[in-house]
């Protein structure tokens, strides 16, 4: 995926550690947290050295990143995810194997459309730390507070699209799914490329039948089903900014 920077794009990677194929692939990744593409070789060397310096004897994989915690981990990966102004380091500005440079245009960050897109990326931040948060609580075995925390993260994702629409719009469940339904649902103008708008249904159907009784496997899909769609509102952004910039 790219995230925005000024009238610039850069591609990233979301980090997923903890699955497994063992046992019928019985554990999935999480995703961690989200890396600038060209520094994706310095977090496969932190945790693959980290991981043969503290390993104890015969530990799996898996199970040293079980007992590491995400929390740990991702602050031993938190400072890879800082993008260097482009006159400083423009190599982060494409991709591997592509040395073109992503742009949203010419339009100029001081432009009002850009300065919206621009308050949406700090929104889309706030939804990524509720979905790392509720991976947290799901560790931690609080099934609810992991449920809650997950479908927060996905209010706060559609409200940061509606906001590029209507800045002012009120942040009220029932409001933001209405306008996000509105708006980008049934106009077809936000969607996977593969999925189409199969995520905007994990927002909608987490809305309208919230559980009423917290499992492991319920809360896990939640949060699960939170992380693909705040990565699709991600995508939902940049088709948004490429029109404002037309």
């Amino acid at each position: 995926m790219s995230i925005n920077v000024g009238n610039r794009k850069v591609p990233h990677f979301q980090v997923v550690l903890g699955g497994k194929w063992q046992d019928n692939a019985g554990a999935y990744g999480l995703p961690l947290v989200r890396v600038p593409s060209k520094r994706i070789p310095e977090v496969i060397d932190r945790v693959t050295d980290r991981y043969v310096r503290e390993r104890t004897a015969n530990e799996s994989f898996q199970d040293f990143l079980k007992r590491i915690g995400k929390k740990d981990l991702r602050a031993m990966l938190e400072d890879l995810t800082k993008i260097p102004p482009y006159e400083i380091d423009p190599s982060f500005y494409s991709d591997w194997g592509d040395p073109r440079e992503y742009t949203i245009g010419d339009m100029g960050v001081g432009e009002c459309a850009g300065e919206v897109v621009s308050v949406a990326q700090f929104a889309l931040a706030a939804a990524d730390g509720l979905v790392f948060q509720a991976q947290l609580h799901l560790e931690a075995g609080d099934q609810a507070a992991a449920d809650q925390n997950a479908y927060k993260a996905m209010l706060q994702a559609a409200l940061s699209l509606v906001r590029v629409e209507w800045p002012e719009a009120p942040d009220e469940p029932d409001s933001t799914i209405q306008e996000f339904r509105r708006r980008f649902f049934e106009t077809n103008i936000w969607g996977d490329r593969y999925a189409g708008s199969k995520f905007a249904q994990y927002l909608f159907i987490r809305h309208a039948t919230p559980p009423a009784n917290h499992t492991d496997d319920h809360a896990h899909r939640v949060v699960e089903e939170a992380q693909l769609f705040v990565d699709a509102v991600y995508r939902g952004h940049e088709i948004l900014a490429e029109r404002v910039a037309r």
